[in-house]
């Protein structure tokens, strides 16, 4: 009976680590299909803009990626330098997740 119990315990966790695990990677890969879904929908529409506010993205990201590497002692303050600061993580995030999760392999 020990037996059963021990293997039991061992499927319950390593359920609970697929889980989680699984969403975060459906979740990921989902917010990935669906900025790649805007962004072809946007530029269908304004080829333009769809540049410029990719362009303007970038800029954000980039004065962001800056204020990280200042350091918390050199970061400016204020809302631009923060939201700057949150668009980089985000977009860092993001990359991360995608390329740590490996199932968007299996749609190429």
């Amino acid at each position: 009976m020990r037996v059963l119990g021990k293997v039991g315990r061992f499927i319950g966790e390593c359920v609970g680590e697929f889980v989680p695990e699984a969403l975060v990677c459906l979740v990921a890969v989902g917010l990935l299909l669906g900025v790649a879904f805007l962004g072809t929908a946007a530029y269908a529409a304004s080829p333009v803009g769809t540049v410029t506010a990719g362009a303007g993205l970038l800029a954000v990201a980039g004065y962001g990626g800056v204020q990280y590497a200042r350091g918390p002692a050199g970061r400016r303050k204020g809302w631009p330098a923060g939201t700057a600061l949150a668009v980089f993580c985000a977009l860092a995030a993001g990359a991360g997740l995608v390329t740590y999760c490996g199932c968007w392999q299996v749609l190429g």
